[in-house]
């Protein structure tokens, strides 16, 4: 005689009841499903799709509700007789033509391109496999993420600071080659400051990991910076001013 036995007791038992393993081969590396039973994870739908479209959906209501409270109006229609003084990039540029700003070369090419290419590398010198899916990476990350931050604050608001009240070497060394200028300014300094403390990160927490979160954490700070500078700071023929209500001419 044979009895049934209900779907829900079987899948109770699935998970219940210990597995046995039995030893095929042995394989040097690791496979990609240790820890991945059904018992450590959870199903894509609807536990990770629901929150993407409930993120996506409140994204959305953000933007369409700015959209009502703010406008955006357009200028008056370019006149190449009369350029634009300061001609702005959109806010999203700004950052780097605050870099454009200090060497054309570096700050609009090779800055802009040594970023991508570190940014891009991440994912690839990032091989740990602890603490995936955890925001920051768990207590470490978050004192990496807070140290960098601050940082990279000091720094980037201190080149600014260091160039606005004191210039930079062409005002200290008046005859000194262009290519000295070019190759040193405060976006290079910031490459350099960077790449030291992520070397400097990495070799304290023994983590490539600690090191990718302090790069992209020094990125995104020292972005906001010098975006928000170039937005609210920078007048006519990219002078610095507190307010607009200071440019020539009382705009």
């Amino acid at each position: 005689m044979s009895v049934a036995v209900k779907p829900e007791i079987r899948r109770e038992r699935a998970f219940t009841e210990p597995k046995t393993y039995g030893l095929m081969a042995l394989a040097r590396g690791k496979t990609a499903a240790v820890d991945k039973g059904p018992e450590d994870t959870v199903p894509t739908w609807p536990t990770v799709m629901i929150l993407e479209i409930t993120l996506l959906m409140g994204a959305m209501a953000a933007m369409m509700i700015l959209s009502l409270l703010f406008d955006a109006p357009l200028k008056e229609i370019a006149n190449p007789a009369v350029p634009e003084n300061p001609a702005k990039a959109p806010w999203y540029f700004l950052g780097l033509q605050e870099l454009v700003g200090y060497s054309a070369l570096m700050g609009g090419m090779i800055i802009p391109l040594i970023v991508l290419i570190g940014l891009a590398l991440i994912p690839y010198l990032d091989r740990e496999s602890k603490g995936i899916g955890q925001w920051f990476s768990g207590s470490t990350g978050k004192r990496v993420t807070l140290r960098t931050a601050v940082f990279s604050f000091v720094l980037s608001a201190g080149l600014v600071a260091l160039t606005v009240n004191f210039g930079w070497l062409r005002s200290w060394f008046p005859e000194i080659n262009q290519l000295v200028i070019i190759a040193i300014n405060p976006g290079t300094v910031l490459v350099v400051g960077v790449v030291l403390w992520s070397l400097l990160v990495v070799r304290q927490t023994k983590s490539r990991r600690m090191g990718a979160i302090a790069v992209f954490t020094f990125f995104l700070v020292s972005f906001v910076v010098l975006t928000w500078v170039a937005t609210f700071y920078r007048g006519p023929n990219w002078d610095f001013y507190w307010s607009s209500s200071q440019w020539p001419g009382g705009h």
